[in-house]
Protein backbone atom coordinates (compact mmCIF):
# COMPACT_ATOMS: atom_id res chain seq x y z
CA UNK A 1 0.00 0.00 0.00
CA UNK A 2 1.31 3.58 -0.76
CA UNK A 3 2.38 6.24 2.28
CA UNK A 4 1.41 8.58 0.08
CA UNK A 5 -0.60 10.93 2.21
CA UNK A 6 -2.61 11.79 -1.18
CA UNK A 7 -3.44 7.92 -2.35
CA UNK A 8 -6.87 7.97 -1.81
CA UNK A 9 -7.59 4.52 -2.56
CA UNK A 10 -4.44 2.71 -0.85
CA UNK A 11 -6.41 1.90 2.05
CA UNK A 12 -9.62 0.27 0.44
CA UNK A 13 -7.06 -1.75 -2.00
CA UNK A 14 -5.63 -3.18 0.65
CA UNK A 15 -8.62 -4.09 2.11
CA UNK A 16 -9.78 -5.42 -0.96
CA UNK A 17 -7.06 -7.56 -1.39
CA UNK A 18 -6.86 -8.67 1.98
CA UNK A 19 -10.49 -9.98 2.63
CA UNK A 20 -10.07 -13.38 0.58
CA UNK A 21 -12.38 -16.17 1.90
CA UNK A 22 -9.81 -17.76 4.75
CA UNK A 23 -7.47 -20.12 3.01
CA UNK A 24 -7.00 -22.86 6.32
CA UNK A 25 -10.73 -23.57 7.24
CA UNK A 26 -9.50 -24.72 10.26
CA UNK A 27 -8.60 -20.59 11.43
CA UNK A 28 -12.39 -19.87 10.70
CA UNK A 29 -13.97 -18.60 13.47
CA UNK A 30 -16.93 -21.09 14.75
CA UNK A 31 -19.48 -18.98 15.70
CA UNK A 32 -22.91 -20.99 16.24
CA UNK A 33 -25.94 -20.11 14.12
CA UNK A 34 -27.43 -16.97 15.63
CA UNK A 35 -30.73 -14.75 14.15
CA UNK A 36 -30.89 -11.29 16.04
CA UNK A 37 -32.39 -8.25 15.93
CA UNK A 38 -32.65 -5.35 18.72
CA UNK A 39 -35.67 -5.51 21.04
CA UNK A 40 -35.62 -2.83 24.10
CA UNK A 41 -38.44 -4.24 25.91
CA UNK A 42 -38.86 -0.97 27.92
CA UNK A 43 -39.32 1.07 24.88
CA UNK A 44 -42.45 2.79 24.47
CA UNK A 45 -44.26 1.52 21.33
CA UNK A 46 -46.71 2.64 18.64
CA UNK A 47 -48.34 -0.35 16.29
CA UNK A 48 -47.78 0.20 12.80
CA UNK A 49 -51.30 -0.25 10.72
CA UNK A 50 -51.93 -2.95 8.29
CA UNK A 51 -51.12 -2.06 4.54
CA UNK A 52 -51.70 -4.25 1.51
CA UNK A 53 -49.11 -5.49 -0.35
CA UNK A 54 -47.41 -3.73 -3.17
CA UNK A 55 -45.56 -5.74 -5.97
CA UNK A 56 -42.22 -4.72 -4.42
CA UNK A 57 -43.49 -6.12 -0.97
CA UNK A 58 -45.08 -9.23 -2.64
CA UNK A 59 -41.73 -9.80 -4.38
CA UNK A 60 -39.19 -9.39 -1.65
CA UNK A 61 -41.31 -11.91 0.50
CA UNK A 62 -41.73 -14.46 -2.18
CA UNK A 63 -37.52 -14.36 -3.23
CA UNK A 64 -35.95 -17.49 -1.85
CA UNK A 65 -32.39 -18.27 -2.26
CA UNK A 66 -32.02 -21.82 -3.83
CA UNK A 67 -28.97 -24.54 -2.89
CA UNK A 68 -30.13 -26.84 -5.93
CA UNK A 69 -30.83 -25.36 -9.26
CA UNK A 70 -32.93 -27.71 -11.99
CA UNK A 71 -30.79 -28.28 -15.26
CA UNK A 72 -32.93 -26.63 -17.49
CA UNK A 73 -32.03 -23.93 -19.73
CA UNK A 74 -33.02 -20.39 -19.17
CA UNK A 75 -35.07 -18.83 -22.26
CA UNK A 76 -32.49 -16.00 -23.53
CA UNK A 77 -35.77 -13.70 -23.08
CA UNK A 78 -35.58 -14.09 -19.37
CA UNK A 79 -31.76 -13.73 -19.63
CA UNK A 80 -32.24 -10.79 -21.32
CA UNK A 81 -35.11 -9.52 -19.00
CA UNK A 82 -32.66 -10.02 -15.59
CA UNK A 83 -29.58 -7.72 -16.96
CA UNK A 84 -31.74 -4.97 -17.94
CA UNK A 85 -33.72 -4.82 -14.72
CA UNK A 86 -29.98 -5.02 -13.16
CA UNK A 87 -27.71 -2.82 -15.02
CA UNK A 88 -29.22 -1.34 -18.49
CA UNK A 89 -28.29 1.88 -19.33
CA UNK A 90 -31.82 4.64 -19.60
CA UNK A 91 -32.06 7.72 -20.38
CA UNK A 92 -30.48 10.55 -21.24
CA UNK A 93 -32.47 12.29 -18.98
CA UNK A 94 -32.42 16.04 -18.68
CA UNK A 95 -30.29 17.56 -15.84
CA UNK A 96 -30.17 21.05 -14.20
CA UNK A 97 -28.13 23.58 -16.38
CA UNK A 98 -29.52 21.78 -19.73
CA UNK A 99 -27.27 18.75 -18.94
CA UNK A 100 -28.16 15.41 -19.97
CA UNK A 101 -26.97 12.31 -18.31
CA UNK A 102 -27.32 8.82 -18.73
CA UNK A 103 -28.66 6.53 -15.43
CA UNK A 104 -29.66 3.13 -14.28
CA UNK A 105 -32.37 0.83 -12.62
CA UNK A 106 -30.56 1.79 -9.58
CA UNK A 107 -28.89 5.06 -7.49
CA UNK A 108 -25.35 5.49 -8.05
CA UNK A 109 -22.82 7.84 -6.03
CA UNK A 110 -22.49 11.10 -8.32
CA UNK A 111 -24.30 8.90 -11.61
CA UNK A 112 -20.93 7.43 -12.09
CA UNK A 113 -22.01 4.00 -12.32
CA UNK A 114 -18.61 1.84 -11.46
CA UNK A 115 -20.16 -1.78 -11.96
CA UNK A 116 -19.86 -4.00 -15.34
CA UNK A 117 -21.39 -7.34 -15.21
CA UNK A 118 -20.09 -10.99 -16.93
CA UNK A 119 -22.06 -13.97 -17.44
CA UNK A 120 -20.59 -17.23 -16.93
CA UNK A 121 -23.73 -19.19 -19.12
CA UNK A 122 -23.91 -23.32 -18.67
CA UNK A 123 -27.34 -23.32 -20.20
CA UNK A 124 -29.02 -20.51 -21.84
CA UNK A 125 -31.15 -20.90 -25.21
CA UNK A 126 -29.29 -19.36 -28.15
CA UNK A 127 -26.54 -18.72 -26.58
CA UNK A 128 -22.82 -20.79 -26.72
CA UNK A 129 -21.40 -21.56 -23.03
CA UNK A 130 -19.69 -19.67 -22.28
CA UNK A 131 -18.53 -16.25 -20.53
CA UNK A 132 -20.30 -12.94 -21.47
CA UNK A 133 -20.02 -9.31 -21.06
CA UNK A 134 -23.31 -7.18 -21.05
CA UNK A 135 -22.59 -4.04 -22.80
CA UNK A 136 -25.09 -2.00 -20.88
CA UNK A 137 -25.21 0.74 -22.92
CA UNK A 138 -25.43 -1.36 -26.24
CA UNK A 139 -27.76 -3.42 -24.80
CA UNK A 140 -26.14 -6.50 -26.42
CA UNK A 141 -23.66 -9.16 -25.03
CA UNK A 142 -20.17 -8.97 -25.82
CA UNK A 143 -18.05 -12.31 -25.73
CA UNK A 144 -15.41 -12.80 -23.54
CA UNK A 145 -14.41 -16.73 -23.91
CA UNK A 146 -15.94 -19.23 -25.51
CA UNK A 147 -16.50 -22.57 -24.18
CA UNK A 148 -16.61 -24.30 -20.89
CA UNK A 149 -15.38 -22.48 -17.98
CA UNK A 150 -16.60 -24.56 -15.20
CA UNK A 151 -13.16 -26.15 -14.10
CA UNK A 152 -12.16 -23.12 -12.95
CA UNK A 153 -15.08 -21.96 -11.54
CA UNK A 154 -15.57 -25.20 -9.24
CA UNK A 155 -11.93 -23.74 -7.84
CA UNK A 156 -13.24 -20.44 -7.63
CA UNK A 157 -16.75 -20.84 -5.45
CA UNK A 158 -16.39 -22.03 -2.11
CA UNK A 159 -20.03 -24.08 -2.71
CA UNK A 160 -19.55 -24.17 -5.96
CA UNK A 161 -22.10 -27.66 -5.81
CA UNK A 162 -24.57 -25.35 -5.06
CA UNK A 163 -24.83 -23.37 -8.36
CA UNK A 164 -23.08 -25.94 -10.28
CA UNK A 165 -26.23 -26.60 -12.30
CA UNK A 166 -27.56 -23.06 -12.56
CA UNK A 167 -27.83 -22.16 -16.32
CA UNK A 168 -26.21 -19.38 -15.50
CA UNK A 169 -23.76 -17.03 -12.64
CA UNK A 170 -23.98 -13.20 -13.05
CA UNK A 171 -20.55 -11.53 -11.77
CA UNK A 172 -20.50 -8.14 -10.97
CA UNK A 173 -17.39 -6.82 -11.12
CA UNK A 174 -16.11 -3.06 -10.29
CA UNK A 175 -14.06 -0.24 -11.52
CA UNK A 176 -12.77 1.15 -8.64
CA UNK A 177 -11.57 4.25 -10.46
CA UNK A 178 -15.17 5.66 -12.28
CA UNK A 179 -15.74 6.30 -8.07
CA UNK A 180 -13.11 6.71 -6.47
CA UNK A 181 -11.09 9.04 -8.47
CA UNK A 182 -13.90 11.66 -6.80
CA UNK A 183 -14.87 10.30 -3.66
CA UNK A 184 -12.01 8.62 -2.61
CA UNK A 185 -11.98 6.06 0.31
CA UNK A 186 -15.49 6.26 1.16
CA UNK A 187 -15.97 5.60 -2.75
CA UNK A 188 -15.25 1.81 -2.11
CA UNK A 189 -18.29 2.28 0.37
CA UNK A 190 -20.58 3.37 -2.32
CA UNK A 191 -19.35 0.47 -4.86
CA UNK A 192 -20.30 -2.19 -2.62
CA UNK A 193 -23.66 -0.78 -1.89
CA UNK A 194 -24.69 -0.42 -5.67
CA UNK A 195 -23.36 -3.63 -6.06
CA UNK A 196 -26.15 -4.41 -3.55
CA UNK A 197 -28.81 -2.71 -5.31
CA UNK A 198 -28.03 -4.30 -8.55
CA UNK A 199 -28.46 -7.97 -7.22
CA UNK A 200 -31.53 -7.24 -4.81
CA UNK A 201 -32.79 -5.95 -8.54
CA UNK A 202 -31.93 -9.46 -10.22
CA UNK A 203 -33.14 -11.26 -7.07
CA UNK A 204 -36.76 -9.45 -7.35
CA UNK A 205 -36.83 -9.92 -10.98
CA UNK A 206 -35.95 -13.49 -10.86
CA UNK A 207 -38.79 -14.31 -8.29
CA UNK A 208 -41.03 -12.12 -10.58
CA UNK A 209 -40.42 -14.86 -13.35
CA UNK A 210 -40.57 -17.71 -10.37
CA UNK A 211 -37.06 -18.60 -11.31
CA UNK A 212 -34.73 -18.47 -8.04
CA UNK A 213 -31.50 -16.95 -7.05
CA UNK A 214 -28.39 -17.39 -4.62
CA UNK A 215 -26.23 -14.75 -4.03
CA UNK A 216 -22.64 -15.17 -3.72
CA UNK A 217 -19.87 -13.77 -1.70
CA UNK A 218 -17.77 -16.50 -0.73
CA UNK A 219 -14.71 -17.00 -3.84
CA UNK A 220 -11.51 -16.81 -4.70
CA UNK A 221 -11.28 -13.32 -6.10
CA UNK A 222 -7.92 -13.97 -7.71
CA UNK A 223 -8.97 -17.85 -9.19
CA UNK A 224 -12.36 -15.78 -10.19
CA UNK A 225 -11.03 -12.53 -11.77
CA UNK A 226 -8.70 -14.16 -13.49
CA UNK A 227 -11.62 -16.79 -14.87
CA UNK A 228 -13.07 -13.41 -16.49
CA UNK A 229 -9.88 -11.60 -17.83
CA UNK A 230 -9.55 -9.18 -14.80
CA UNK A 231 -6.93 -7.60 -13.23
CA UNK A 232 -7.88 -7.73 -9.97
CA UNK A 233 -6.62 -4.32 -8.96
CA UNK A 234 -8.22 -2.05 -11.76
CA UNK A 235 -11.72 -3.96 -12.09
CA UNK A 236 -12.57 -6.61 -9.95
CA UNK A 237 -15.18 -9.32 -9.19
CA UNK A 238 -16.94 -8.03 -5.74
CA UNK A 239 -20.32 -10.32 -5.73
CA UNK A 240 -21.83 -13.01 -7.86
CA UNK A 241 -25.78 -14.44 -8.52
CA UNK A 242 -26.69 -17.41 -9.38
CA UNK A 243 -29.78 -17.60 -11.05
CA UNK A 244 -32.24 -20.06 -13.01
CA UNK A 245 -35.20 -22.24 -12.15
CA UNK A 246 -35.00 -24.45 -8.30
CA UNK A 247 -34.76 -28.08 -8.37
CA UNK A 248 -37.71 -29.58 -6.77
CA UNK A 249 -37.66 -33.01 -4.88
CA UNK A 250 -40.28 -35.15 -4.57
Amino acid sequence: MSSDINDTTGLSRLFHLNSEPWVNENLRPNAPFSQETKNDPNAARIALPDTAAGTIDRLASARRSTRAFADTPLALHDFAALLRAGYKTLGPDKMEGGMQALRRPVPSAGGLYPLEIYALVRNVDGLAKGIYHYDSKADDLEIVHEGPWESQARDAFLTWSFVAEAPVVLCIGAVFARTQRKYGPRGYRYILIEAGHVTQNLCLAATDMTLSSLCLGGYSDSVLNDLIGLDGLTEAIIYAVGLGAAAHSD
